[in-house]
């Protein structure tokens, strides 16, 4: 018998190779849910600052016009396609003293996979009081 040690060189690179194989793809998801998760707190956030925007204007048009600066003020980024107001969500209700305003981003994710879709869309909503109008009513000043 030989008094002989076995090479596990080849044993070693095999089962790197094996656990980068898992290792990748999983990191690559993790990716994809990352980016998916801020774009979804970045619409929420512009929702919210369409509203606000919307809640100090005097009137309707007033308010869409300021919810619309907002979104055009929104910054651009190679993974966000597109950033709308839906103007037929919008509510500007002075009786109920309440604005809604409704957002919508269409998301690019990074990393696809052949035969997965490539973007998603998320839609926002978010009131505020109005706080654009006196409702007082009119009082002589002393």
């Amino acid at each position: 018998m030989r008094n002989h040690k076995r090479s596990t060189n080849g044993q070693v690179y095999i089962e790197v190779l094996c656990g980068i194989m898992i290792l990748i793809p999983i990191a690559l998801f993790g990716l994809d849910l990352i980016v998916l998760v801020l774009a979804n707190s970045a619409n929420d956030s512009l929702a919210k600052d369409c509203a606000r925007a919307a809640a100090n204007a005097q009137g309707s048009g007033g308010a869409l016009t300021a919810a619309k600066q907002i979104v055009d003020q929104f910054p651009a980024s190679p993974l966000i396609e597109k950033v709308i107001l839906d103007d037929s969500k919008l509510s500007f209700n002075t009786s109920a003293g309440a604005v809604v305003v409704e957002t919508e981003m269409t998301v690019r994710i990074p990393v696809t996979l052949p035969g997965t879709i490539s973007s998603m869309k998320f839609r926002a909503r978010a009131s505020e009081p109005v706080v654009g109008i006196c409702v007082a009513p009119d009082s002589p000043t002393i």
